[in-house]
């Protein structure tokens, strides 16, 4: 199989410089590039935004391989909204879904135009592409923020109980010093995630699963393609996951990146890469 080298954005080449940091960083270690484009929600036809973020992905991941070869292994995602997220500055809510059709793992399967999309780049395997569901991480990542509620609330100084009327907040203090809530519960069996959970959950899964098809790096980046619009749930979703989920004791002696990528509506040369690291990385913008 002969790759040929893609025709890339400047987005696409700001992520290709990145990936050769991590391999001069990380060298001789291994390094695992998680890219992810693609987010559809199934009950409408996929977006203009969900079409050009996985072209995106794949053409980094095409030009990543061509340049470092066997220094990195490449993982490919794609996460559905099966929860209508809706985050804003002052609220976050999930919309209520209609029924979905659901493959054999329970998710709703790719939309025709992301499978045409895939079937360009002879480098994928089908196998090994990682689709995960916001439903499944707005579960697991209630499970992993009661264990911590009940067991470990003292060793974070970040989080906090908050009882507004009757309701008790699970409160998380990002470093610029906002509250974030991350879920409420009206009964201490029944709680409701909040986005930024969600999406933290959602980023200690693609670690793990990075982790598991790729055992033996030392070292993990994952770049994840967003709209403008999910700036903030999608940035507070990646500091709880730093500082919850994936914090150094969790990590070990594994180096872990996140770069969330912004794309605009209204210009495609406009976006936003906001990294985040287990150890300091500067922040880039265009």
């Amino acid at each position: 199989m002969k790759l040929i080298k893609k025709n890339i954005s400047k987005v696409e080449s700001e992520l290709i410089t990145l990936i050769q940091e991590d391999v001069t960083e990380c060298s001789p270690t291994v390094t695992a590039v998680y890219l992810e484009g693609g987010h559809f929600d199934p009950r409408y036809s996929a977006t203009d935004f969900s079409t050009d973020s996985l072209t995106k992905a794949l053409n980094v991941a095409n030009n990543a391989i061509l340049a470092h070869k066997k220094d990195i292994k490449i993982v490919l995602g794609v996460l559905i909204d099966d929860l209508g997220l809706q985050c804003g500055v002052e609220s976050c809510e999930i919309s209520p879904s209609p029924t979905q059709k659901s493959d054999n793992t329970g998710l709703a399967p790719l939309p025709d135009e992301l499978e045409t999309i895939l079937d360009q780049y002879k480098f994928v395997k089908r196998d090994k592409l990682v689709i995960q569901g916001e439903r499944n991480c707005k579960n697991r990542g209630i499970q992993s923020l009661r264990k911590i509620v009940s067991n470990q609330l003292t060793q974070f100084p970040q989080l906090s109980l908050k009882q507004v009327n009757e309701v008790t907040q699970v409160i998380f203090r990002n470093q610029q010093g906002t509250d974030i809530v991350l879920a409420e519960s009206k009964d201490k069996d029944i709680w409701i995630a909040k986005c930024p959970l969600i999406m933290a959950q959602h980023y200690k899964d693609a670690y793990q699963k990075a982790l598991k098809i790729h055992p033996q790096v030392g070292a993990c980046h994952i770049m994840d393609f967003s709209e403008m619009d999910d700036y903030n749930k999608v940035v507070n979703g990646t500091e709880v996951a730093m500082a919850l989920f994936l914090r150094p004791s969790i990590l070990g002696d594994n180096k872990l990146k996140i770069s969330n990528v912004f794309l605009s509506d209204f210009d495609a040369e406009h976006y936003s890469i906001n990294t985040v690291a287990s150890q300091p990385v500067k922040d880039c913008a265009a």
